[in-house]
């Protein structure tokens, strides 16, 4: 009798601690496959303050913790509808990858961590192109250590992201924090996935935060370019190859201009591998440049203070305009049409691949 009223006393709690929880973050899907996906939603179940003293804590910090479920045996190509909390803020959709080619669309954005509002906005221009999925470019928060800076990066895409699958990169304003691991449920700082027709390879090119030591930062880098040329050479029948990551080997904004070497050892793999296109950010703005038939866009206008383009690098840049932007790329065989655009809509550059054939609207 006494452990059934025991039992009965634990069951309780954890149900009454389960309905205090707040929800802060998705519901979102990550780790999409073909047959498989993750949907996950960020809980506060607490909170903490800090401050010089106890008659000043200033600072304000929740307890979030990840949740997380995996779904396997899906329909490619399909749209898929998910209820995690048995209420509206619940429910969401998304589609899985077609298992052979077929027409898709996604955009890649990135550099959301500061001036909310502004990020807002390109929310809600990227929301009314209704895309497949979501391929960020880094720095989604300012840091990615200071807990309290989440809730405020999924409040804003909270309805965006129900309505797609999320294929973020690590920029360096995440200082590679745990937190970017549990939210995302991710094992590794790089990755692969393939869309259709499409392979796409996420890079990690924070080398400064992945460790401590020289050493150990060169042994990181080392491991990553083997697994790039591996990961690309089995993929050479794919229509296109798409690469994003944080750091953009070229730029036109003159004082980040310089050669990185690590950036640098990136770009004679790309071009053995006819990488299509590489998606970066960090530079807060949008850049277009051509080298050895890859193209590099920078898109970097998801929020975080605009930075000039004042010296477009000759024979190289295509295009360059200091202003908020994202990149909405539509695949159709053996075509690609790229687009980026303003928030409200205003066409910035456009880019297309494969056949001279004009691109079907």
């Amino acid at each position: 009798m006494l452990k059934k009223v025991l039992a009965s006393l634990v069951f309780c709690a954890v149900a009454l601690a389960q309905a205090t929880d707040n929800l802060v973050g998705g519901p979102f899907v990550v780790n999409v496959t073909p047959r498989s996906a993750t949907v996950v939603w960020i809980a506060q179940s607490s909170q903490a303050r800090l401050g010089p003293s106890l008659d000043k804590l200033l600072r304000v910090s929740p307890a979030l913790r990840a949740e997380k479920v995996s779904f396997a045996g899906l329909d490619p190509g399909k749209t898929h509808h998910y209820d995690v909390l048995g209420s509206e803020e619940g429910k969401g959709y998304f589609k899985t990858p077609p298992a052979e080619a077929a027409p898709f669309h996604f955009v890649a954005y990135g550099d959301t961590r500061t001036r909310h509002d502004v990020h807002r906005t390109v929310v809600e221009g990227i929301s009314k192109v209704e895309p497949d999925f979501l391929l960020h470019t880094g720095d989604l928060v300012a840091d990615g250590i200071d807990t309290a800076q989440w809730p405020v990066f999924f409040s804003i895409s909270k309805e965006l992201f129900r309505k797609t699958v999320f294929f973020p990169s690590l920029g360096n304003h995440e200082r590679n924090s745990r937190h970017y691991y549990d939210f995302f449920d991710a094992d590794k700082s790089y990755y692969s996935f393939n869309w259709g027709n499409a392979h796409f390879t996420v890079l990690n090119t924070d080398v400064g935060n992945i460790a401590p030591g020289r050493l150990a930062r060169e042994a990181f880098w080392k491991e990553q370019l083997k697994w790039l040329e591996e990961d690309l050479a089995m993929h050479q029948k794919a229509d296109f190859r798409f690469v994003a990551m944080h750091h953009p080997p070229f730029t036109a904004v003159k004082r980040r201009q310089g050669g990185n070497e690590y950036l640098m050892s990136l770009l004679p793999i790309f071009e053995k591998y006819k990488v299509a296109v590489v998606f970066t950010g960090h530079d807060h703005n949008y850049q277009h440049h051509l080298k050895d038939g890859v193209r590099y866009v920078i898109t970097g206008g998801g929020g975080a203070p605009l930075y000039p383009t004042d010296a477009p690098i000759p024979g190289l840049t295509v295009a360059a305009e200091s202003v908020e932007n994202f990149v909405h790329v539509k695949v159709d065989g053996k075509q690609a049409l790229l687009q980026a655009l303003t928030p409200d809509g205003r066409t910035i550059d456009q880019i297309k691949l494969g056949t001279d054939a004009p691109f079907p609207k």
